[in-house]
């Protein structure tokens, strides 16, 4: 498991300074999530949010790509020796970023007109969004703590919600509504979906041997 490499001694300050930058990411995420969500949820497109929003993602796509630079310096200055950890992390950093990405395109449903606060499945819709949001803050402190038994808990726990965004995407598809009604909710639901499956690769990292990393965006018979 790449958690073996946390307990082997082989932690440098730059690994530590990646570490940090990726609970970083995750925690501007939820920055983006938060302000994209609002905006379906009654706040409506403004430009102060979009500002937030692009801004925020921006950031976490600066770090994405810190955080790759810094992974080459390490490993041409360390050989092979930490090569599991760092072809782990050039994995992982990937889903933080996605996480970000998945949430600013939340904020499309806003200024495509969406807005859920008078929806009659409001507290369902809004149940969700409170869940992913959680979500995200537990991924960035059990990332934190490196903490694997956590970790596989977060992932038995999020595995559910996949099937049950899949449940509901599918749902609105077959909803005899307004057209306009089951696209938003497909579409909600969809990303929720795929922000949760990025979290779940994050975790894999702390529980699972590096070839079976980044496989919780797949159905899972594939995985």
């Amino acid at each position: 498991m790449v958690l073996d490499f946390f307990k082997g001694g082989s932690r440098t300050s730059t690994i530590e300074t990646i570490e940090a930058t990726l609970v970083q990411m995750m925690r501007d995420g939820r920055v983006v999530y938060d302000a994209a969500t609002a905006a379906v949820f009654g706040g409506g497109k403004s430009k102060e949010t979009k500002r937030e929003v692009r801004s925020t993602d921006k950031g976490i796509n600066v770090a994405q790509q810190e955080v790759r630079r810094a992974l080459m310096m390490h490993a041409a200055v360390t050989g092979s020796f930490d090569l599991p950890l760092v072809l782990a992390y050039m994995s992982v950093v990937k889903d933080a970023e996605r996480i970000g990405d998945y949430a600013k395109n939340l904020y499309d449903l806003a200024k495509y007109g969406v807005d859920f606060q008078a929806a009659d499945d409001y507290e369902d819709l809004e149940r969700y969004r409170a869940a992913v949001g959680q979500l995200i803050d537990d991924a960035a402190e059990v990332f934190a703590e490196h903490d694997s038994v956590k970790a596989q808990r977060l992932i038995d726990k999020a595995d559910d919600f996949l099937k049950q965004y899949d449940r509901l995407t599918r749902a609105a598809y077959q909803s005899q509504g307004p057209a306009s009604d089951a696209v938003a909710r497909a579409l909600y639901f969809r990303y929720l979906k795929r922000i949760t499956a990025h979290v779940m690769n994050l975790m894999t990292s702390l529980v699972m041997p590096i070839d079976l990393l980044d496989y919780y965006d797949e159905v899972p018979e594939d995985r």
